[in-house]
């Protein structure tokens, strides 16, 4: 397996900005996150009002439970199922079950999601959600064969370190990653981390990419909103845009859902992206590699 070129976009004139990843196909580069979503009602109309705000790329996974409303709401869309990007994610307990198990939570996502057998059955994007020691390299093995079968059109990581993405990759893996995701924003961000995939040719997604909610209040931020007369969430976005990571981000709110999208009409300047770069502290850092290690045991 050789390492490819990472995605690359011109974000300055791209009306949807899009990363071509390293098995060529191409992922919105703006996505919305369905965490905590609930799976009823009030959920399918968060994701109609996603749809009408812009967004094509949706991502989910098994362990949050509304995959079935999100394919509820694509159909309702009225638009065809080719002009969507879904991103979903394998569980921690399926992988300790075995690869049977695997591919039963992957079909089981398929048959919720119920895209119809017009061409539409498959997952764009299936990630492994934690590298669960000692039974995510036989995990992704049988994501393999289902990308190869066609179920999946790519396979992806999620929450992996350096140490975990070399386990997989020496176990003789036959496709590459073409994502690894975790969480990322100017209050907890790993530039080596980040860079080191980059390097990989793996592109890298931003969950949280607005945070957790309490940083817009932060200094630094609130006087880059009023300088560019950006939102706090805005800033925050685009900073990631430019850091050429795929951000996912979550509102319930329509008018925040198209506010979140309107970040491709300016930049932000060098010392504004280094202000940026600086707010994560080591203790923040520390804090939330404790957190991952457990969450890859849970």
């Amino acid at each position: 397996m050789q390492n490819r070129t990472a995605a690359t976009i011109d974000i300055s004139s791209a009306e949807e900005p899009v990363l071509k990843l390293n098995n060529g196909h191409t992922m919105p580069q703006l996505a919305f996150g369905l965490y905590k979503v609930p799976p009823t009602e009030e959920g399918e109309s968060i994701v109609l009002n996603a749809i009408a705000a812009g967004y094509r790329h949706f991502d989910t996974a098994s362990y949050y439970e509304n995959e079935k409303v999100l394919g509820q709401a694509l159909k309702k869309s009225g638009i065809p199922r080719n002009e969507f990007f879904i991103c979903s994610k394998v569980w921690n307990d399926a992988q300790r079950k075995g690869r049977e198990a695997v591919r039963g939570s992957v079909e089981k996502s398929l048959a919720a999601f119920d895209f119809g057998d017009d061409g539409g059955c498959y997952i764009d994007l299936l990630l492994v959600h934690w590298p669960v020691p000692g039974y995510h390299v036989e995990t992704y093995k049988e994501l393999e064969l289902m990308c190869k079968e066609g179920t999946i059109r790519s396979i992806g990581l999620s929450n992996y370190k350096e140490k975990d993405f070399n386990e997989l990759v020496e176990s003789n893996i036959t496709i590459q990653p073409v994502v690894n995701q975790f969480e990322i924003s100017p209050f907890m961000y790993r530039p080596s981390l980040a860079e080191y995939f980059q390097r990989k040719g793996v592109s890298v997604s931003a969950s949280k990419g607005i945070g957790r909610g309490e940083c817009f209040d932060k200094a630094p931020i609130q006087k880059l909103s009023t300088k560019y007369s950006k939102s706090p969430a805005q800033i925050m976005l685009r900073w990631g845009l430019q850091k050429n990571f795929c951000v996912v981000a979550k509102t319930a709110t329509p008018s925040r859902m198209r506010e979140n999208r309107s970040v491709l009409d300016y930049y932000l300047e060098d010392e504004d992206m280094i202000i940026l770069d600086s707010l994560t502290s080591k203790e923040d850092v520390k804090k939330r590699d404790e957190r991952e290690l457990q969450s890859k045991i849970m």
